[in-house]
């Protein structure tokens, strides 16, 4: 393998002698005391001497044709007060000789990155520079964790500082064993950097004993693998001094008996660590649901200070802590981008120190209806900072941040709000309400009230100092600020520049209402004249727009007189047509209630002329109804209809008397049956045909019915449901066709009617009424008792 690889890397080189008369030239620049050299392509092209009094120096590599970093660069005497080295992208460089770093006896920081050719180290290279103490080995692909150690073993006792990012290539497997332990033996490293590797093995307990005196540890986008072969024990066990862990990327890689030794892992290492980032550390396939109880005494993590577990696919978080808190000083906690739909407020009662939350990119409205929602940060009152954008959140309590007073920054926005009044008057430090991306079209007075007192006692008071905040987001947002402070060189003493966010420190709140449906309309009136107007800082107040009728306005001064003149003219004609509308409806009343007795009265004389009528036996209309109905269907009509009617009208027209003439009990033996039909229907009032299929079949039956349409009577019908009607004669047709009926039908006995008896009974009874009523005023000149009946012919 290696000599295909010589041979590969041996044809690009002979390709870049070709080349390199195209190549820029070597380009050296001097900047104070630093010293930078690019597109360095061979030794004749390395800088031999230096100018004075650099300390630091680069040099960078391009189409380069040497195949080992070799002796001999470094001997002019200048090169004596070099104490940082940077050295990449030397593509065909394949190793490093023994003297190659001779001259360099001041050296405390060396760089030997991106030199994807590497495959050798000579193990005694560092024999010239004893006092490095940062050594950074990155990107190399080709260069094998074996040849690190080699170079250490024995030497370099002042090393603090050594990474190894992308070490022996994607595919290769890195273990950190017995070997590494011995190389790292009588060093003190304080940073210990091995990302990117995608096979990572610990596989002796000593490595956690050797790494005692680590305090920034990066195994970032790893997959690490802890052996199960080996007895895990508490014994010799010192105490971890690591302050920084960064796991971002790391997947999860559980193997049996590993969670019997989980305790003494998390005693050894997490017992000092301030900050903590495990940023995609689940496969994202796999749902986690941590219902989790934690019963030991000893506070392992009481010292976290910031925690990144974002992108983890945590749907579910409750855990609970017994007894102590394990996070009572946990300051920034990131839990967004994980489509969470329930954070226990339990948890977050444990974290009294929490500053900053980030629960943004989550599913949170599945518990915005739950009974912890508006308590869910109640006991976080340090809580300055939360973010809860992108939730598909439509309701917010009015009372979820009113335990919060020390809230600065209030991040709501893309979610799905359409209303938004919450309590703010204790939240006198409030800088920024973000609500962008929702679906508010206005909001309620009595916010923009709380609002403008909070803007008002921002202008006049002193606020609390958000320095030390402003830093913590920064320092949560981007871990490098973090790791800045355990990085070589770095200096105390200077101030770390802050990152301000939202202008947090600046007296004056902010309010973001982009992208929301605002509408201008009357209604909405003076919530337009509150963002024209208002001292509150509104975001690109001079591109909010709100919707006008079927277009956009921007909302300025001019669409505000626009609307106010607007809803004036509305309002006087909103006024007139009052005026008008009232004295219509003082008519419309008055013609109602008028309308309303006369019927009453017409009803009730109708009524009185009808029981005169039914009850006294010298009177021709002797019947309220004459039921029509074919023999084959009489017991239907004897034992259900006919005394149901009889009795509905009885109880009406307070009488005993029987209302209801059918031909069964009515026709005289003897005569014509026609004669008796005729007969029938002119002594009574209504005729109520029951239609049936046997009904439509029956001569006589149909005869009667059309003889009641010839005279005329009212003609109300009782059809049984699902008769077929299209092949009966004509009348009857037009008739079904043109008039409401009742349908009934018989199901396990029991009578079924649409609508209901009382109904059919008050409509047979109304015509009834009427056809009395009209012959009464067609004879109006005769009196009453002389009035000739309708003649039987």
């Amino acid at each position: 393998m290696d000599i295909e690889k010589m041979l590969i890397l041996s044809l690009h080189f002979i390709v870049a002698v070709f080349r390199s008369s195209s190549d820029a030239r070597v380009a050296c620049t001097v900047n104070d005391i630093y010293y930078t050299c690019t597109n360095v392509s061979s030794k004749a092209d390395s800088p031999l001497v230096l100018p004075t009094n650099i300390q630091q120096v680069t040099i960078l590599g391009s189409n380069n044709h040497e195949q080992s970093l070799t002796s001999g660069l470094f001997k002019h005497k200048t090169w004596t007060n070099v104490s940082e080295l940077s050295i990449r992208e030397f593509s065909y460089a394949l190793f490093i000789e023994r003297k190659f770093l001779d001259g360099l006896e001041q050296l405390k920081f060396l760089s030997i990155s991106a030199c994807p050719a590497l495959m050798t180290i000579d193990p005694d290279v560092f024999h010239y520079t004893p006092d490095i103490e940062a050594l950074h080995l990155d990107e190399n692909y080709n260069l094998k964790l074996s040849q690190v150690e080699a170079t250490l073993t024995g030497r370099l006792n002042k090393l603090k500082y050594l990474s190894l990012i992308g070490i022996q290539g994607t595919k290769r497997r890195v273990v950190l064993g017995e070997t590494f332990t011995k190389a790292l033996q009588s060093k003190n490293l304080t940073n210990l950097i091995i990302s990117r590797v995608k096979m990572l093995y610990i596989e002796h307990t000593s490595v956690l004993e050797t790494l005692a005196t680590i305090k920034y540890f990066n195994l970032s986008y790893s997959s690490i693998h802890l052996a199960t072969n080996v007895t895990w024990t508490s014994n010799g066990m010192v105490s971890h001094q690591c302050e920084l862990i960064d796991l971002t990327g790391c997947p999860i890689l559980v193997h049996s008996g590993i969670k019997q030794r989980e305790q003494i892992i998390t005693r050894s290492i997490l017992q000092n660590v301030k900050y903590m980032f495990t940023q995609s550390i689940t496969y994202y396939s796999n749902q986690f649901r941590m219902h989790i109880r934690y019963n030991n005494k000893h506070n392992l993590i009481s010292s976290l200070k910031i925690m990144d577990l974002s992108q983890n696919n945590i749907i579910i978080l409750n855990i609970t802590f017994a007894g102590e808190n394990y996070l009572n000083a946990l300051e920034a906690l990131n839990l967004a981008s994980n489509n969470m739909e329930y954070i226990s407020p339990s948890f977050l009662s444990s974290l009294p120190s929490l500053r900053i939350l980030d629960l943004s990119n989550n599913q949170l409205h599945i518990m915005q209806t739950s009974h912890e929602f508006p308590i869910i940060f109640s006991k976080n009152k340090d809580l300055e900072i939360i973010y809860l954008r992108n939730n598909k959140i439509s309701v917010v309590p009015s009372t979820l941040f009113s335990s919060n007073t020390k809230l600065r920054i209030i991040d709501l926005s893309e979610n799905e709000l359409v209303y938004f009044n919450i309590e703010l008057l204790n939240a006198l430090d409030l800088k920024l309400t973000d609500l962008r991306n929702n679906r508010l079209k206005t909001l309620p007075a009595e916010l923009l009230e709380q609002l403008e007192q909070i803007v008002g006692h921002l202008q006049t008071a002193n606020t609390q100092d958000a320095t030390k905040t402003n830093l913590l987001l920064s320092q949560l947002q981007d871990k490098n600020i973090i790791a800045e402070k355990y990085s070589y060189g770095y200096d105390a003493s200077k101030s770390v520049q802050i990152a301000e966010n939202h202008s947090g420190n600046k007296q004056y709140l902010m309010i973001n209402l982009l992208e929301n449906p605002i509408v201008c309309d009357c209604d909405t009136l003076d919530f337009v004249k509150w963002i024209i107007v208002t001292d509150i800082v509104i975001f690109n107040r001079t591109n909010v727009r709100c919707s006008y009728g079927n277009k956009e306005e921007l909302v300025n001064k001019e669409t505000y007189e626009m609307i106010k003149e607007n809803c004036r003219l509305l309002y006087m004609i909103g006024l007139v047509t009052g005026l008008i509308v009232a004295v219509a409806l003082c008519i419309f009343t008055v013609a109602a209630i008028i309308i309303v007795r006369h019927k009453k009265a017409k009803r009730n004389k109708g009524l009185e002329l009808l029981r005169k009528e039914v009850i006294q036996d010298n009177r021709h209309f002797k019947y309220v109804v004459f039921l029509s109905y074919c023999s084959k269907d009489m017991h239907i009509v004897d034992e259900y209809i006919r005394p149901t009617l009889n009795t509905i009208f009885q109880e009406k027209l307070n009488t005993e008397k029987d209302l209801v003439c059918t031909g069964d009990d009515s026709f005289v033996p003897g005569r014509l049956i026609i004669e008796e039909i005729h007969r029938c229907v002119n002594e009574s009032l209504v005729v109520v045909p029951v239609i049936t299929p046997a009904f439509l079949e029956s001569r006589w039956s149909l005869r009667e019915c059309v003889d009641a349409l010839e005279r005329p009577r009212p003609v109300i019908v009782l059809m049984k449901q699902n008769t077929n009607t299209n092949d009966t004669v004509g009348a009857i047709r037009q008739l079904i066709a043109h008039y409401t009926r009742a349908t009934w039908s018989v199901n396990e006995g029991q009578f079924l009617i649409r609508p209901s008896w009382n109904s059919v009974g008050e409509a047979i009874i109304h015509r009834a009424c009427e056809t009395l009523l009209n012959y009464r005023r067609q004879n109006v000149n005769m009196p009453n008792e002389l009035i000739p009946l309708v003649d039987v012919t």
